[in-house]
């Protein structure tokens, strides 16, 4: 079974952890457009890796509405740590699937103390959690880099409810999976 196979089901209410050595990279921007299909779809970007092209192509492949069908997806986008926070504390608690890239990557900041980035990803999880009883959320991490902090990437795998190790496979075609 492919790792798009088995991420959630949009009308599944759980938070979904996946952890490869890309973040899931193509496996998110796929199942972004498969979402969008769907309905409205929210992005987090933590570490500038959404490509807009990708999902574009992916859409396209199975509707001529590319702009209504792009217009269901938000993106935002976070740099620090702290704007992750900010940007988990701003998102309102809605019906619609959040797909969180990397979220990890700017936890790990060598300017953050070890301390203070375990105490900001607890506060993280806690949006995560909030969002999460409305509709699915879907987390990227990578593995815990060397010299880094194995306890947040521990942390995460505690709070989700569904933790996916595989490496991403890119799907060839979405239609496949519905």
């Amino acid at each position: 079974m492919s790792l798009m196979q088995q991420l959630p089901d949009a009308t599944n209410r759980k938070i979904a952890l996946l952890i490869g050595e890309r973040a899931e990279r193509e496996t998110l921007l796929d199942f972004t457009a498969v979402l969008a299909l769907r309905g409205p779809v929210r992005i987090l970007d933590a570490s500038n890796s959404f490509d807009p092209y990708h999902v574009s192509r992916a859409i396209r492949r199975q509707t001529a509405q590319l702009h209504q069908v792009l217009a269901r997806v938000s993106v935002a986008r976070a740099f620090t740590c702290y704007q992750v926070i900010t940007l988990l504390q701003e998102t309102p608690s809605m019906p619609m699937p959040h797909l969180v890239f990397d979220l990890l990557a700017t936890f790990y900041d060598q300017a953050v103390s070890h301390a203070e980035s375990y105490r900001l990803l607890q506060i993280a999880a806690g949006h995560l959690l909030r969002l999460g009883r409305q509709a699915p959320v879907i987390v990227s991490v990578r593995p815990t880099p060397q010299g880094g902090q194995p306890r947040l990437l521990q942390f995460l795998q505690r709070a989700a409810d569904l933790v996916l190790l595989q490496e991403a496979q890119p799907v060839s075609t979405l239609e496949t999976l519905f």
